[in-house]
C-alpha cells in the first residue's frame, strides 16, 4: 500500500485550492480531496474516465503511470491540481483464496454454454502468467492442453487448426493437476506434430484445488514466465480441457470457428 499526496497544479490567485492524495491497491485506486474552499469536484482519472464525487474510488484496467487531475471550483473561481498515479497491478498469489482477481478484467467469457470451461481471467507479473478459471461443476482439469504463443508470432511454431486466425505454438502444456510435462514445438514445418519435453509440471506450474462457488467450479493456477522461452508485449495462449480419449471438453477461446484465435495476455 502506498499513499501518495501530489505536488503539482493551483495557480496563485483567490483562496480556493486544489490538492489530493491516493491510496493504490492494484487496480483500484482511493482518491481523497484535501482542497480549500471548493464546492465542486471534476477528477480526470488519465484513463479516459471522470468523476463529480468529493472523494472517488477508482478501477484502473491496466498497469501503468497515469496522469491524475483534479478541478474545483467556487463560483468563478476554478484551480487544478494533477499527479502521476503509477499503478502496479494486484498481487495474485496462487492459493485459493480469489478475491485478488476481483478487479481484473476477464480475459474471456464464452458466449454460448457449451463445453466445460466458461471464462478465464489473465495476468502477467514479472516472474509468472497467471490464469484464473470459471468452469462449469463439471470441470475437472484431470487432463488438458495448453498451447502457448510465448514469441508473440503467430506464424512461427506450431499452426493449430483449429484457430485460423492466429494461433503458433512454441510451448505445448500437456497433463493435469495431479502433474505433466512441458513440451517445445520442434517440427521442421509449422504443422509437424514433434514436440520435446524441456521441463515439468511440478517446476513449471503451481495450481490452487478447484472450489465450488455460485453453481460453478473455480481454480487459479500459474506458469514460471522462465520456463517459456523469451517473450516480447504479449503471450498468446488456447487451453483445452480433454477426457480420457483426449477429445476435447472445454476450451478458452471458442475453436474451429473462422474468427477463432488465441487469448492473448499483456506483459
Amino acid at each position: 500500500m502506498l499513499i501518495v499526496s501530489c505536488k503539482k497544479g493551483n495557480d496563485a490567485g483567490g483562496n480556493v485550492k486544489a490538492v489530493f492524495s491516493y491510496v493504490p491497491d492494484g487496480f483500484k485506486v482511493t482518491f481523497t480531496d484535501f482542497s480549500t474552499n471548493a464546492k465542486a469536484y471534476f477528477w480526470e482519472f488519465g484513463d479516459g474516465d471522470t468523476s463529480n464525487m468529493h472523494n472517488p474510488l477508482h478501477i484502473y484496467h491496466n498497469k501503468g503511470s497515469f496522469i491524475a487531475k483534479l478541478t474545483v471550483t467556487n463560483g468563478a473561481i476554478k484551480k487544478s491540481f494533477e499527479d502521476t498515479v503509477f499503478v502496479a497491478g494486484p498481487n495474485i498469489k496462487i492459493d485459493g483464496d480469489f478475491t485478488d482477481w476481483e478487479y481484473v478484467d476477464y480475459t474471456f467469457q464464452r458466449p454460448d454454454s457449451n463445453g466445460t470451461i466458461l471464462a478465464v481471467k489473465t495476468y502477467a507479473s514479472p516472474a509468472y502468467l497467471n490464469f484464473y478459471l470459471e468452469g462449469k461443476t463439471d470441470m475437472k482439469l484431470d487432463l488438458f492442453d495448453m498451447f502457448i504463443d510465448a514469441d508473440n508470432n503467430p506464424a512461427t511454431g506450431f499452426q493449430l487448426w483449429m484457430y485460423p486466425m492466429g494461433s503458433g505454438a512454441e510451448y505445448l502444456c500437456e497433463g493435469g493437476l495431479s502433474g505433466g510435462s512441458v513440451f517445445l514445438h520442434t517440427g521442421g514445418d509449422n504443422s509437424g506434430w514433434s514436440w520435446d519435453p524441456v521441463t515439468t509440471f511440478d517446476v513449471a506450474y503451481k495450481f490452487s484445488s478447484i472450489k465450488t462457488a455460485g453453481g460453478k467450479n473455480i481454480i487459479e493456477f500459474s506458469v514460471k514466465r522462465d520456463a517459456l522461452g523469451t517473450q516480447k508485449n504479449y503471450v498468446n495462449f488456447a487451453f483445452h480441457e480433454l477426457n480420457p480419449s483426449y477429445s476435447i471438453i472445454g476450451s478458452a477461446p471458442v475453436n474451429q470457428q473462422p474468427s477463432s484465435k488465441y487469448l492473448q495476455i499483456k506483459l
